[in-house]
């Protein structure tokens, strides 16, 4: 099945998972929440703001997380940067954990002053970087990857004074953070010592195995000259393994320079996971091929290798539009293998027997599609078309009062609002404010549908036999569990 859809579909599922944040008369969208934990190193409260993809609840790879230095400034823009590329899948799943100022910017994220001492008097609080550091490897990463299914890659964002701690961060902790977006970093500080240490640094490491990716606005002076000096110890005396980037953004200050830095930083940090190209992996070595470069890059991030449905059948829908039908169909018949109990997996075999003008393979495909989704209606059209008359609901079953019982009840999926099924008149009625109401249909082995949204769904049961929940099944192998409340 092609992985375009239909716009009713479409709304349908944005109503049924996010309705709550624009439906109920102007109730707040929310795109975080905020944290605090008590720093004994730094002797006070020191406050978080995590935001949490929705796609977490969903996915059981763990997320890599994102450590945002001056997080009141660059929250919103940042967890907007982040949920977008995940959508487009230019970057994996990320949580970004946003670390606020609280009364001292100068003093948390400076580096002590050893050559300039008319800097002092300026900035007579500075130095407490380090203590900073301390700060996030003992006490505030411990406390994220206790709550949260998290990646051994982090990575650090820092802007101005926070990109100068990234720099002092990388030489004094090079494997706590296996990235580094460093924005206009403030290199003129103390007489450009940073960059001397820099030097000492690079130059005594053999290997580097991190991605330090900076920019620079349209500042010049000291600014740009110290980070042009970076760069080129970089470009001289890179040590093995170690990546780098630096872009000077002329259109861009001080000031607006953040967005775009984060925006290309987080590209080029995952340019070769997101990039593969698959028909070329799959030419040079099969499946194989592609589970081979997953795996390379699921090591290096820490993430789970499996082959997704929707890749694959991504992979195979490329082939069959070039015609390479062979191929299309060695790599849909591979998905069945995979994942045997998706409708749309032999839906997609069919349509290749179509392609080639094999009726009888394809009708006996679409027909198994429908036994994994029968309300799947390309498969009723295209069997149509084959001169296959099918009733969809043929394999319909009763609803038991037994059952009924147990799945009527309110539903609520993670950060989104509650949906009720209810008995009505012997029939299971799902509503939610905001939804269309759609009636649930039963089939055999735990399959239901929602119509007329035409969405399959199961019900999930705990050890005493009730029900716990549901898994909605839409769009190619993307799923969404949604708890039983009440």
């Amino acid at each position: 099945m092609r992985h375009h859809l239909q716009v009713y579909y479409v709304t349908f599922l944005i109503l049924l998972f996010v309705h709550p944040v624009f439906a109920q008369h102007g109730e707040a969208m929310i795109f975080g929440h905020k944290y605090s934990v008590h720093s004994e190193i730094l002797q006070e409260e020191r406050p978080y703001m995590v935001y949490l993809p929705e796609s977490y609840a969903n996915d059981e790879n763990p997320f890599i997380v994102l450590y945002l230095l001056d997080g009141q400034a660059h929250f919103l823009h940042t967890a907007g940067i982040v949920s977008f590329l995940m959508s487009q899948e230019k970057i994996p799943g990320v949580i970004v954990v946003a670390v606020p100022n609280t009364s001292d910017r100068t003093h948390d994220l400076t580096p002590g002053i050893e050559l300039d001492s008319s800097a002092m008097a300026g900035f007579p609080s500075a130095g407490g970087a380090d203590n900073m550091l301390k700060f996030l490897r003992d006490e505030l990463i411990p406390e994220i990857e206790s709550k949260y299914r998290t990646a051994p890659f982090r990575i650090l964002v820092g802007h101005s004074f926070g990109g100068i701690f990234s720099i002092n961060a990388l030489m004094q902790e090079p494997d706590l953070f296996g990235a580094h977006v460093s924005i206009s970093p403030s290199l003129w500080w103390d007489q450009q010592n940073l960059v001397r240490k820099v030097d000492d640094f690079i130059s005594s490491r053999d290997t580097l195995d991190v991605f330090y990716y900076m920019t620079m606005g349209n500042e010049g002076g000291s600014m740009l000259g110290g980070a042009m000096k970076v760069a080129a110890l970089f470009e001289e005396k890179a040590p093995v393994d170690f990546q780098w980037d630096f872009k000077v953004m002329e259109e861009e200050t001080h000031g607006s320079i953040p967005h775009r830095s984060l925006y290309q930083g987080l590209e080029a940090i995952f340019k070769e996971w997101a990039d593969a190209d698959l028909e070329e992996l799959f030419v040079l070595g099969g499946i194989s091929g592609i589970e081979n470069h997953y795996k390379k890059y699921a090591k290096k991030y820490g993430l789970h290798s499996e082959l997704t449905e929707s890749l694959i059948n991504e992979l195979g829908y490329d082939l069959l539009h070039k015609g390479a039908y062979a191929s299309a169909l060695q790599v849909f018949l591979e998905n069945i293998s995979r994942f045997p109990n998706s409708g749309n997996t032999y839906d997609s075999v069919g349509e290749v027997y179509s392609e080639i003008g094999d009726p009888q393979k394809a009708i006996e495909y679409y027909k198994k599609s429908l036994e994994y989704n029968p309300v799947n209606e390309n498969a009723v059209k295209m069997l149509d078309q084959l001169g296959v008359k099918v009733d969809p609901m043929e394999n319909q079953i009763e609803i038991t009062p037994q059952l009924m019982q147990k799945i009527v009840g309110v539903y609520a999926a993670d950060q989104a609002g509650e949906v009720t099924i209810a008995n009505v008149n012997g029939k299971a009625i799902l509503t939610g404010t905001g939804l269309p109401e759609q009636t649930l249909k039963a089939f055999p082995n735990n399959l239901f549908a929602l119509t007329p949204a035409n969405v399959i769904l199961f019900f999930t049961y705990n050890l005493d036999g009730n029900i716990e929940g549901y898994e909605v099944q839409f769009g190619v192998g993307q799923k969404q569990f949604v708890n039983k409340v009440k």
